[in-house]
């Protein structure tokens, strides 16, 4: 099944919060798991759509915690929620969020779904590009998962570049390693030079979802790609020789 969606909606959208809520009982009750429904906020003063919803009183008790059953409500802030190392139990209701904020969350161990409710939807774009989550929609008094459309891919040539990388790194760890880091920087420096373009939402949407990369190892990448196209330069790998790599990606494709 899937387990990442959101909500094709910008601004104050309050019915929105409440579809994704109901959508999190639907998946609740679908999944003996499930112990949590977390809203996930960026602070404490970010609860306005909340407040209009269930009233001020009833999120201050949220803040603690509410049982419904067998399940407990509960809000986050970004700051506060972790990865408790623990079996997938929670649903999160990305209240409002950005990417950066919502890819801090996406490989916790107790998060098994996201919701993601955008304020502005080209904030929220590299995360929906990255996973490319269902979107709900009301159908017939009922809320249900669009099917996903297939992300584009990058080409051919960075492809093979990425499934090499992905063979000879410790793919736990990503590019932590100083040996994998610099094998990486390399890669991406030769791409950037014999490339049309490097999409970092392109790309990491790829490693994540075709690969198995990790959000946050995925990130350390896009942050890269991201670098030499905004002009500037990072340090370490190499810039000699890139053409060599270059040409044996390409006639492994011949």
């Amino acid at each position: 099944m899937d387990n990442r969606f959101y909500i094709d909606t910008y601004g104050n959208d309050d019915d929105a919060y409440d579809v994704a809520y109901k959508f999190a009982l639907k998946l609740a009750k679908g999944d003996d798991n499930i112990k949590k429904i977390i809203f996930l906020v960026a602070s404490k003063n970010n609860t306005g759509w909340l407040d209009r919803l269930y009233g001020e009183t009833t999120v201050k008790q949220l803040f603690r915690g509410i049982r419904k059953d067998t399940l407990l409500l509960k809000i986050e802030t970004i700051k506060t929620y972790s990865d408790s190392y623990s079996n997938a139990t929670d649903v999160v209701i990305a209240c409002g969020l950005n990417s950066k904020e919502i890819f801090k969350v996406e490989d916790f161990r107790n998060v098994e779904y996201i919701i993601a409710i955008p304020w502005l939807k080209e904030l929220t774009q590299s995360w929906i590009t990255t996973k490319n989550p269902s979107i709900l929609k009301i159908e017939k008094d009922d809320i249900v998962a669009e099917t996903k459309t297939e992300n584009p891919k990058p080409s051919a040539i960075i492809q093979e570049a990425f499934i090499e990388l992905t063979k000879v790194i410790n793919t736990s760890t990503g590019i932590s390693h100083h040996m994998d880091n610099a094998r990486a920087k390399t890669y991406v420096r030769t791409l950037y030079k014999y490339e049309t373009e490097l999409n970092s939402d392109m790309i990491c949407s790829y490693l994540v979802n075709e690969l198995g990369w990790e959000v946050r190892h995925s990130n350390d990448i896009r942050k890269l790609i991201d670098t030499l196209n905004s002009g500037k330069y990072f340090v370490g790998g190499d810039k000699t020789g890139l053409q060599n790599h270059y040409k044996r990606w390409k006639n492994r494709l011949a």
